[in-house]
C-alpha cells in the first residue's frame, strides 16, 4: 500500500478539507471538484420559468447563495463560490428587457444581462477623465465593511456551507484592468496601456487598496480563500509586457498582505494564459485558474511548466459541458485529471463558468470523473 493510499483510508474527508490540502499544493485522498457554478445555472435546473426566477433573486438577492447551496448538494461538490450580495433592484420586464429599478425611488438603474450570468448592465457607469477624478473611487475599511447587512449575509452563508462540508471562496472588488474599464471603457482602457498609462495605474494602485480592505472583510466572514483575476487581462486582449507592468505587482502585492490572514488565493485569468502562466505563479498565489481551453491553455503544458510551484485548477472545455454527451465530459474531465493530478495539487474544474444551461447529467460526469480517478505515485 502507498503513502497516499494510507492517508486516503485514515479518515473520511469533507470536502473544505479536500480543497485546502490541494489547494495548499498537497496531496487529499482524491482530485476535489470546484466547477465555477453560478445561481443561474441552479434556476435554470430548479424553475421552469428562468426569467421570473432570475427577477426572484434580483429582487430577493439571499436566494443566489441558497441555489448555489443546493446545487452544490446534487452535485456533490467540494468547493463553492460565495460572493457579497448586491442590494436589492425591483425588476420589471416585458418580455424582451428586462429592466432594474430603485426599489426606493422607482429610478431606472439599467438592464440585466440574460445572456451574462445575470448581471446588472447599469445606465450610467462613473467616469474618469482625468486625476481630478479619481476621488470617486470609493475607499472602504474592513471594520466598516463588516457591519453591513452584505458581509452578515455572506457570514451566514459561509457558516452554512462549512456545516455542510464546503470549501467557500469568496472575492473582493477588481482591481487591474477590468477595473480601469468601469471607469474609461473598455476602448479607451485599451488605448491608455499605450497613451495614458499613468492614470491607469493610479486607477489600479486606488483600487487595489479598497481590494484589499474588501478582501479583509471576506476573511472576517470565514472564507477559506480569495478568488481574484481579471478577465480582461487575459493575453487574448493584452500582451505579456502588458501583464507584467500593470498586473503582476498588483496581484503580488494582494497576495503579500492577504496572506497575512492565513488565508487562500487563487487568480482567475480567462482566456489565452499560455505566456504568462510563470508570472501568474509568481504572484505568491496558491493557486492559478481556469486553464480555459477556449484560449489554447493545455492542463499539461501548465502542469509541466508551473505545476511544481502552484496549484492548478480547471481545463475542462465549457463547451463540452455545454454540448457533448455525459460520456465525453467525462473522458475529457479524467484526462485533464490526468494531465494535471498525479500526486495531488489539482482541482478539478471548468476552463471557465459553467454555462448556465449546462445539462446536469454533464456536471455529474465531470464530478465522477474525478471520484473515480486515482492518483499514482511519481515514476
Amino acid at each position: 500500500m502507498t503513502d497516499m493510499e494510507s492517508l486516503s483510508m485514515a479518515k473520511n474527508w469533507t470536502g473544505r478539507e479536500r480543497m485546502k490540502v490541494a489547494m495548499s499544493g498537497k496531496c487529499p485522498d482524491r482530485v476535489p471538484t470546484m466547477p465555477q457554478i453560478c445561481h443561474p445555472h441552479a434556476v435554470h435546473l430548479y424553475y421552469d420559468d428562468y426569467r421570473r426566477a432570475i427577477a426572484e433573486v434580483m429582487e430577493s438577492p439571499q436566494l443566489s447563495h441558497e441555489l448555489i447551496l443546493r446545487v452544490a448538494q446534487l452535485y456533490d461538490l467540494d468547493g463553492i463560490r460565495l460572493f457579497c450580495l448586491p442590494d436589492p433592484v425591483k425588476i420589471i420586464d416585458d418580455g424582451e428587457l428586462m429592466i432594474a429599478l430603485d426599489p426606493q425611488t422607482g429610478q431606472r438603474l439599467g438592464r440585466v444581462d440574460l445572456l451574462g450570468g445575470a448581471a446588472l448592465i447599469p445606465d450610467q457607469e462613473p467616469r474618469i477623465e482625468s486625476p481630478d477624478d479619481l476621488k470617486i473611487i470609493p475607499q472602504s475599511y474592513c471594520e466598516d465593511l463588516l457591519k453591513k447587512e452584505s458581509f452578515a449575509k455572506l457570514a451566514e452563508s459561509t457558516a452554512r456551507a462549512h456545516q455542510l462540508g464546503f470549501f467557500v471562496a469568496s472575492d473582493p472588488t477588481n482591481f487591474t484592468i477590468k477595473q480601469v474599464i468601469i471607469y474609461r471603457g473598455r476602448e479607451q482602457t485599451y488605448m491608455d496601456l499605450a497613451t495614458n498609462p499613468t492614470l491607469a495605474e493610479q486607477i489600479m494602485d486606488i483600487s487595489l487598496a479598497e481590494a484589499i480592505e474588501h478582501a479583509k472583510a471576506n476573511v472576517g466572514c470565514g472564507v477559506d480563500a480569495l478568488y481574484i483575476g481579471d478577465p480582461s487581462s487575459s493575453c487574448s486582449l493584452i500582451s505579456p509586457q502588458h501583464w507584467e507592468r500593470f498586473c503582476l505587482p498588483r496581484f503580488r502585492t494582494f497576495c503579500r498582505e492577504l496572506h497575512k490572514y492565513d488565508v487562500l488565493i487563487y487568480i482567475h485569468v480567462c482566456g489565452n494564459s499560455t505566456p504568462i502562466l510563470e508570472m501568474m505563479a509568481d504572484t505568491g498565489a496558491d493557486c492559478i485558474e481556469p486553464l480555459d481551453p477556449l484560449g489554447g491553455v493545455e492542463v499539461a503544458d501548465a502542469k509541466r511548466r508551473v505545476g511544481d510551484r502552484v496549484t492548478l485548477m480547471g481545463g475542462v472545455n465549457p463547451l463540452t459541458i455545454l454540448r457533448a454527451s455525459p460520456e465525453e465530459v467525462y473522458e475529457e474531465a479524467t484526462s485533464c485529471c490526468r494531465d494535471g493530478g498525479q500526486n495531488g495539487a489539482y482541482i478539478l474544474a471548468a476552463g471557465d463558468m459553467v454555462p448556465d444551461s449546462s445539462p446536469q447529467e454533464n456536471v455529474q460526469a465531470l464530478v465522477q470523473a474525478a471520484k473515480d480517478f486515482k492518483y499514482q505515485e511519481a515514476g
